[in-house]
Parts: structure tokens; C-alpha cells; sequence
């Protein structure tokens, strides 16, 4: 089948992206499109958020171990 499209491009640091649709796509089709893509990009960047959070914490967990002295409480009775 042949079939006439609609492609949208943008430069962004010497990077090309491209949007296709079909020609007789409503415009409110295409913005909801676009607000999905946005949606999972933003749910992609939140794990990752997350994952480099829970890493950052591992560390900083790991150092305050290793940094405390080991001490013995004594019992006094």
C-alpha cells in the first residue's frame, strides 16, 4: 500500500529527529502523540532519577561503615 505522510524535522545539536504522521491527521492527534512521547521520556528519566538516587545512598552507606571505629559497649554492674 501506498500512503502520503506528513514528516516534521528538527535539529538539535547536529542531531536530526523527525516526526511522521499521516497527512490528514488532526493537529489535536498530533499533540496528544507528542504528550505521550513527553510522558514516557519523563517516566524514563524518573527511573533513572531514582536508579542513581538508591546508588548514591548504597555509597554513602557503604563509606559511613567503613568510616565508624569498631567499638564493644561495656556493661558496668
Amino acid at each position: 500500500m501506498i500512503k502520503n505522510i506528513s514528516r516534521l524535522e528538527v535539529k538539535v545539536n547536529a542531531k536530526e529527529y523527525h516526526l511522521c504522521a499521516d497527512m490528514d491527521s488532526p493537529l489535536s492527534d498530533v499533540k496528544e502523540a507528542i504528550f505521550q512521547f513527553q510522558k514516557y521520556i519523563g517516566h524514563i528519566e524518573d527511573q533513572m532519577k531514582a536508579q542513581q538516587e538508591a546508588i548514591k545512598k548504597e555509597k554513602e552507606e557503604s563509606e559511613i561503615k567503613t568510616d565508624l571505629p569498631v567499638t564493644e559497649e561495656v556493661k558496668q554492674g
